[in-house]
């Protein structure tokens, strides 16, 4: 009935061979279905069929050869985890076999498992040094294999983790050669994500906001010429992002709800989560607060269901109270606040957080307003030392506001200078229209 078309039918015949306890065959049309769900961008079934292919494998003989086959199927499952980032899950796909492994000399899926260890280590311990560490053998075993695959996910990794270090120049060379790759290898969706990567994680922290847009923007070309949902919603997210840095909020409330709608239909979570957060700013600059309360809490709701990217959730809780307050809701423990922002380990993100902390205490009746200026005052002497321009024009924009309250204008017309200055030179357009129009008012 199939045989023009037995690949439809490889869940079909592994759940068929795993049932009649044929081990051998299950683990080889579970490896082949899942291999189809993975190639149609639908990881969550491609998942299932590799730990059905797991348990195949554990039940043969105990050879060498064997061991290799749950080496491989392993990997492969950290490699669909990573793809959904689900760090957490990834770690647990690999760490029976990483011993094995190095015992075995199985160069060929070293790098890989080293890749894996080293981003749960970035994203769910905060341990960047160790992170590092494990990233950078990972990338050392791919050049000496030569696996090209290998080497791509290597230097993208350690891009994203000395950008988020705030090395910018250093995490940038990782990235573009990552990118690189993806360009020699002629594949769109490799090309697309090392440019999200470069847009999203370092030319916008490090206030290159031009630059961040026009490369995000190229990220969505190559999306879209690849037809591809996965990194439609990565690059949607990343153009999106530096829409909102450049200014352009509607624009990048319409690409954020797109990215939205292609991460939940292909269960990526990171992307999913971050986009969510980043539109709670967005909303919230917006003067939509209730809405932005709600990005919040589904970004934050994600994160801790999966365990990943603690910075990032303790991020936005800071972010979520910022909301409540403006939505007249005064219901806020300031303990907590603080406490969330020393919880903070993602260093690209000390000055955007110490400012928002320092909004809660302006706005949380009138009672603070000295402590909000000395959370000010962190926040600009945060992004200074981590070179973070773009969050750095909103210190002294923030800081311009609190000095407008205290009825000190010419100290506030100083600071608003300052802010549409790094604006200006940051190529946030939107943010200087904004600024200069109160800098007119003052």
């Amino acid at each position: 009935m199939y045989k023009d078309n037995i690949d439809g039918q490889y869940g079909v015949l592994a759940e068929h061979y795993i049932l009649g306890e044929n081990y051998e065959k299950g683990a080889e049309y579970s490896n082949l279905a899942g291999k189809k769900a993975q190639k149609a961008a639908s990881f969550k079934e491609a998942i299932e069929f590799v730990e059905k292919e797991v348990f195949c494998l554990v039940r043969l003989t105990t050879t060498d050869a064997n061991y290799r086959k749950i080496i491989d199927a392993r990997a492969r499952l950290a490699g669909y985890q990573l793809s959904l980032t689900n760090h957490v899950e990834a770690n647990k796909a690999v760490a029976p076999i990483a011993n094995l492994a190095e015992e075995l000399n199985y160069q060929k899926r070293l790098p890989l498992i080293s890749t894996t260890m080293g981003t749960y280590c970035d994203w769910v311990k905060e341990d960047y040094s160790e992170g590092f560490r494990y990233l950078s053998k990972a990338l050392k075993i791919s050049e000496e294999i030569k696996d090209k695959v290998s080497l791509w996910y290597a230097n993208f990794f350690l891009g994203y983790n000395l950008s988020i270090c705030c090395e910018f120049e250093k995490g940038l060379e990782y990235l573009k050669k990552s990118l690189d790759l993806g360009k020699l290898a002629n594949h769109p969706i490799p090309i697309s994500m090392a440019k999200c990567g470069i847009s999203s994680f370092n030319y916008t922290f490090h206030g290159k906001i031009d630059l961040a847009y026009q490369t995000s923007k190229e990220a969505v070309q190559m999306a879209q010429e690849s037809g591809d949902i996965y990194i439609k919603g990565i690059a949607c997210s990343s153009y999106g992002w530096s829409c909102y840095c450049k200014g352009l909020l509607d624009e990048a409330v319409d690409l954020f709800l797109q990215s939205l709608s292609y991460c939940e239909k292909t269960s990526q979570l990171g992307w999913g989560a971050w986009t969510s957060g980043i539109l709670g700013h967005v909303y919230f600059d917006m003067g939509k607060f209730k809405k932005a309360q709600e990005c919040y809490e589904k970004g934050i709701s994600t994160l801790e269901r999966t365990g990943i990217y603690p910075s990032w959730a303790n991020m936005w809780k800071v972010s979520l109270a910022r909301s409540k307050l403006l939505n007249n809701d005064q219901n806020i423990k300031l303990s907590e606040i603080f406490q969330y922002y020393d919880n903070i380990n993602f260093k690209a993100f000390q000055g955007w957080a110490a400012k928002h902390v320092g909004e809660v205490l302006l706005n949380i009746y009138d009672q603070h307003t000295s402590e909000a200026e000395d959370w000010v005052k962190k926040a600009i002497e945060a992004d200074k030392r981590n070179c973070t321009m773009w969050s750095l024009g909103f210190d002294y924009a923030f800081y311009a506001e609190l000095l407008r309250r205290k009825e000190d204008p010419a100290k506030a017309r100083k600071n608003l200078s300052k802010s549409i200055d790094i604006f200006k030179e940051c190529g946030a357009d939107g943010w200087v229209e904004k600024y200069e129009k109160e800098f007119a008012e003052l």
